[in-house]
């Protein structure tokens, strides 16, 4: 039987859909994340799965220089409707009107992330916008694989973990394909998002008829998660205030291997990197109006070329890596293990939502009392102060 990786597997389902025999599932764990499960009397031992998975053997990052700006896509609604900049949808466009094809995460009809494709202008929407939630691949990769053999250029876009993936299924190159992958913070549990749509719905008692993670009512910098039912109910919370931003935050629901992510690394296996832009009102302000600002990363010549075509879409200022990366930190570091994860696990099946929202989507006692005794120091001895205290800590 092969060896595959369990704490440190990802979920990116390459081995399911490499194996020669259909002897492996990708099942949900009591968490809710996809694990491989290998069907020992249709397993014929060829180990394949082992020999191509992308965490047992990484595939080769790019290690060009990197070239780095800040965008704003030149459409309005279009950004509006990203949850950034709107620069995947310059790439995206520019594939599709060269007769290309582009995967990317999309919701299905009961509102579960998976992985799909558009050949039209028209569906690549369902794409736009952050979708925080750990997406199912299903077939993605030898959908993939089939537009490449027969001709097609395709983007593929996803979590750093999924491009290693996509990789490893090919192994092999193809000149008509990008790569573009996201600064990660970590990907939530599907069961937990599953639990947490029921519970919108059933506090609007309607079907839930559009969600948006990212809604810029209150402005970029401080976005909204937005639901919208049949019974034309809405609801809308800033991420402070949602639950379950909440919890995606304090990084208490993450999938196991987002704790010690091995593809958090400043040169990727992508061809491009986007993000958002956090800090870009002190790097380029001509770029910031608080409606999104996008982070560009071309990792390689075939990201240059791509970042090139959609550039007339766009309003581009260059800047240093340096620069871009000093609010980004996710780039290169993975998120906390919280001491409370196995437990908040443990109750999400035990216990109602609104009990693990109560107990898990805040700070401790502690934790509170000492952001506030740091937020009345901060207003005795001022700005200056503040400065003066950090530059003595060394952390000026």
């Amino acid at each position: 039987m092969p060896d595959l990786p369990s704490t440190t597997c990802t979920g990116c389902g390459t081995c399911a859909q490499i194996c020669p025999v259909h002897a492996i599932d990708m099942r949900a764990s009591s968490e809710g994340f996809l694990y491989p499960f290998i069907e020992p009397d249709t397993c014929v031992g060829c180990n394949v799965c082992e020999k191509r998975c992308p965490v047992l053997h990484p595939p080769t990052a790019h290690s060009t220089q990197i070239e780095t700006y800040g965008c704003i896509n030149k459409n309005e609604q279009i950004r509006n409707d990203s949850s950034s900049g709107g620069v995947f949808s310059a790439c995206a466009e520019y594939i599709i009107d060269t007769g290309g094809v582009v995967f990317g995460a999309r919701f299905d009809a009961d509102f579960s992330v998976v992985h799909g494709y558009a050949q039209t202008r028209e569906e690549l929407a369902a794409f736009r916008g952050s979708k925080y939630v750990q997406s199912t691949l299903g077939n993605a990769y030898a959908d993939c694989k089939r537009f490449l053999e027969s001709g097609r250029c395709v983007l593929f876009t996803g979590t750093p973990c999924q491009i290693g993936g996509l990789k490893a299924y090919l192994n092999k190159e193809y000149e008509q394909l990008y790569l573009m992958d996201i600064i990660c913070h970590g990907v939530p549990s599907p069961l937990l998002w599953k639990k947490y749509v029921a519970y919108r719905a059933g506090q609007a008692n309607s079907p839930v008829r559009r969600i948006a993670f990212r809604h810029k009512n209150c402005g970029w910098k401080r976005y909204s998660a937005a639901f919208s039912f049949e019974n034309a109910a809405e609801y809308r919370a800033t991420l402070d205030k949602d639950s379950y931003m909440q919890l995606f935050l304090r990084d208490v629901c993450l999938r196991e291997s987002c704790y010690a992510c091995s593809f958090k690394t400043e040169h990727r296996v992508s061809d491009i990197t986007v993000a958002d832009f956090w800090g870009v009102e002190s790097v380029c302000p001509q770029l910031f109006d608080d409606k999104g600002t996008s982070l560009v990363l071309v990792q390689s010549e075939q990201g240059k070329k791509l970042f090139e075509a959609a550039a007339q879409m766009l309003t581009i200022q260059k800047v240093s890596l340096s620069e871009g990366i000093r609010s980004n930190p996710s780039l290169i570091t993975s998120a906390r293990r919280p001491k409370r994860r196995d437990s908040f696990f443990h109750e999400l099946e035990e216990k109602t939502l609104e009990a693990v929202f109560r107990k898990y989507g805040r700070d401790t006692l502690c934790k509170r009392c000492y952001l506030f005794a740091k937020r009345c120091i901060r207003k005795l001895i001022g700005n200056k102060g503040t400065a003066a205290v950090k530059k003595l800590l060394g952390k000026g």
